[in-house]
């Protein structure tokens, strides 16, 4: 009788291994796909103080301006590892999300670049500002594009 026993507990255990299994991708999921924007909004924040002070053309003390450089690049850093989280087949558009939240974090990674090369210009005052100007806001336009999509697939409401 005991061994009649024992075949019934071992699917049961494994219908609560696979359970919690499953559980566990989901809950990964979520905690990706609210986490994301977070660290984006941080980003988004970040550079638009650091570039208002850019394109200010008085650029201040250079504590303040290298504070701003610092913290956009903190949140660019947060913003890479953020985007790097894997998402499972288990929720919809994966792959997309997925390829999206990189190409965001590629996005802002040149956006911060051509921000420094702007405020180096200014500086030395030995580049074509406009050129950069319009580069810039080619990709910020590119980015917030991307992630009106990301926040359609990941079923975000505004």
């Amino acid at each position: 009788m005991n061994k009649h026993k024992a075949w019934l507990v071992i699917p049961g255990i494994l219908v609560v291994v696979i359970f919690y299994f499953f559980y566990r991708m989901d809950r990964n999921d979520a905690k990706a796909l609210a986490d994301f924007p977070v660290a984006y909004q941080k980003y988004d924040a970040a550079i638009f103080d650091f570039s208002k002070l850019i394109f200010a053309s008085n650029l201040e003390s250079a504590s303040v301006t290298n504070d701003l450089e610092r913290k956009a690049d903190e949140a660019l850093v947060e913003l890479k590892t953020k985007a790097s989280a894997r998402i499972s087949s288990l929720t919809k558009h994966d792959g997309e999300l997925m390829s999206i939240t990189h190409e965001i974090a590629a996005i802002s990674g040149k956006e911060l670049d051509i921000l420094e090369a702007y405020k180096k210009a200014v500086v030395d005052k030995n580049a074509d500002l406009d050129q950069l100007a319009k580069e810039l806001a080619d990709l910020t336009n590119k980015r917030q594009t991307d992630y009106a999509r990301f926040r359609e697939l990941a079923g975000l409401k505004d």
